[in-house]
This record gives C-alpha cells, structure tokens and sequence, in this order.
C-alpha cells in the first residue's frame, strides 16, 4: 500500500503524459489485480488529479520467451510513439516534448539486439 501511495504522489506531482509500465506483474500490483486480469496495451486505469495515462507492455528482458528479442518487441515501441504523438496533440498538452526524442532514448539501449 505504501509503494502504491509514493508513485501516485509522484505522478500526480510530475504528471507525466505517458507512463509505460514494463511488464504485467508490475502493472497487476500496481492496480491490486491478478496477473491473468491484465492485458498489454493502453489502459483505461484513473488516478484521481492525475491527468497521466497508462500503457503496458511486455516485459523488454531478452529472457521473455514470448518476445526474445528488441525486434520482435517493436511493436509496443512503435505503439507507445504512436500513444505519445496522439497525447501531443490533445488540448491538454502544453509541453515541448518531443516525441522523436523520447522514442529514440527508450529504443537506443535495444537497438543492438535488432541489429544482431
């Protein structure tokens, strides 16, 4: 309950446009759901004064038996750009982020996978 409580004060204190959680366990405790009730994707989860929204996705370790490698992982890359650009452009967002940006930081540590 407490770890709960610290990241809700921390996103409603940042307000981040996206926050993208790197697996289902993560997210299932996150909510205090079981991991078999949760799906990867966006996520309809509200958090009261937090204007965020929420996207899961596979786990990015190379020991997903599921997703093995950053390639066959881009396609939770190319959706989280995609959920980010959507973000951007709704009347809400007033920021300088850049979505290229973004994107490329998340994607630079896995590239070389792809590349192998």
């Amino acid at each position: 309950k407490q770890w709960y409580q610290r990241r809700v004060r921390g996103l409603r204190r940042i307000q981040p446009l996206l926050v993208v959680f790197n697996g289902k366990q993560i997210w299932a405790r996150f909510i205090g759901r079981k991991l078999k009730d949760v799906e990867c994707g966006v996520q309809s989860h509200v958090i009261e004064d937090c204007s965020s929204r929420f996207y899961v996705m596979t786990n990015s370790s190379p020991l997903n038996a599921h997703f093995p490698t950053a390639k066959s992982r881009m396609f939770y890359y190319e959706e989280i750009k995609a959920q980010l650009e959507q973000l951007q452009k709704s009347k809400y967002f007033s920021g300088n982020l850049s979505v290229d940006n973004v994107v490329k930081d998340v994607v630079k540590d896995v590239v070389k996978d792809v590349v192998k």
